[in-house]
């Protein structure tokens, strides 16, 4: 899917909706419910990140996962645009039930054919957080986007992300520690839509505009 940074009404409405699907299933209280996200994350752009450590303490609720940001596809090109230097950490807060707190996503390096060399790539704000009951792999996160030179890319500050991990050492219990010690890839991109809300955000719009024709009669 192709990325412009020209935003159109209808990215704004996907925003918007995006939005109220996220707090809605914070309010809701689904990563209580310890279930999976089920991302399915677009082609581009996508940061691939890889050799990461996962550690996670019972005692302090803690969560880290970091590692090195390899390349970033920014148009579906081949070869994907190597990243200097980069790095990869995110860190949450995730209580014995499963349930996200709080945390964030930094990734670190440059791409200088893309003019990235402030040495942030991206930054976001985790805001759900889903995995299998059973344990194994993935977890999955969700963010907001709030900054750094491939912020754009996504459509800006406030556009939604998601992280999917693998060979976390997870074994389905957060009462305990668990670490992962084998490389593992993480890929961030902008999060679909699911279809029922998408339909939900276009009903919304006929109902304004079916509003705004009786105003004016």
């Amino acid at each position: 899917m192709s990325q412009t940074n020209n935003i159109t009404a209808s990215q704004k409405l996907r925003r918007a909706c995006a939005g109220v699907m996220a707090a809605g299933l914070l309010s809701a209280g689904i990563n209580a419910q310890a279930a999976p996200l089920y991302l399915t994350l677009f082609d581009t752009p996508d940061i691939v990140s890889g050799f990461i450590d996962v550690t996670y303490s019972a005692a302090t609720s803690t969560f880290g996962a970091s590692g090195f940001a390899l390349e970033l596809d920014d148009d579906g090109s081949i070869p994907a645009e190597a990243i200097a230097d980069g790095t990869f950490n995110l860190d949450a807060t995730i209580d014995a039930a499963g349930s996200l707190a709080g945390g964030s996503l930094t990734i670190g390096g440059t791409v200088a054919s893309l003019g990235f060399n402030s040495g942030t790539l991206l930054t976001g704000d985790l805001t759900a957080f889903g995995f299998e009951p059973a344990g194994g792999d993935p977890l999955e996160f969700t963010f907001d986007v709030s900054g750094g030179d491939a912020a754009t890319l996504y459509g800006g500050a406030g556009a939604i992300g998601g992280v999917i991990l693998s060979a976390t050492g997870f074994t389905g219990d957060f009462t305990s520690d668990f670490v992962g010690t084998g490389s593992a890839v993480s890929d961030v991109a902008p999060v679909p839509l699911p279809a029922a809300l998408w339909l939900f955000g276009t009903g919304l719009v006929g109902l304004i505009g079916v509003g705004r024709r009786r105003a004016k009669a």
